[in-house]
């Protein structure tokens, strides 16, 4: 992982943000798998929040601002501060409007890894797989990865903000 964490590192210093975000999404397709996997910047009011990679852009493309949700979901993850783990199609349909979409890429498993700096949410690493693929452990395998978008996300937020003003 020392290892990992000093690639990582020196890509940061020279990687722009799209080079970068692919690493990102190769190291944790390797660690865990995805079908699907989207990054989230979230305004420092938690009012907005704005897809900035994807790696199905067809599907879910780079977007504009949209409106935070008010559900279980940001509850858990704005609020409590902690990461998100949805196992089935079940529980996906209860909690994302989105969800006819999320099925037909084959995806019923859904980690939103939350990435914070100075205990503030900035955004989500946001996982899909197929049904019942995650669990909670698989969060603790990747949680370390967050760390690494700060300063992307971080970027990011002003750019929102001079959107926002």
């Amino acid at each position: 992982m020392i290892i990992l964490s000093q690639k990582l590192t020196k890509d940061l210093k020279i990687a722009k943000d799209k080079t970068f975000y692919k690493k990102i999404d190769k190291i944790i397709n390797n660690l865990i798998g995805h079908k699907l996997i989207t990054f989230t910047v979230i305004d420092e009011k938690l009012k907005y929040c704005e897809r900035i990679y994807s790696n199905n852009n067809k599907i879910y493309p780079i977007l504009g601002q949209k409106k935070m949700p008010k559900n279980i979901w940001s509850t858990k993850v704005l609020k409590k501060k902690q990461h998100f783990v949805c196992k089935s199609k079940n529980d996906i349909k209860k909690i994302f409007y989105d969800y006819d979409t999320i099925f037909s890429l084959g995806c019923g498993s859904i980690i939103n890894l939350l990435v914070l700096f100075q205990s503030k949410p900035i955004g989500t690493i946001n996982i899909l797989n197929k049904e019942n693929h995650y669990s909670r452990k698989d969060i603790n395998k990747i949680d370390f990865i967050t760390i690494f978008l700060i300063p992307f996300f971080i970027k990011h937020q002003l750019k929102m903000k001079k959107k926002i003003l």
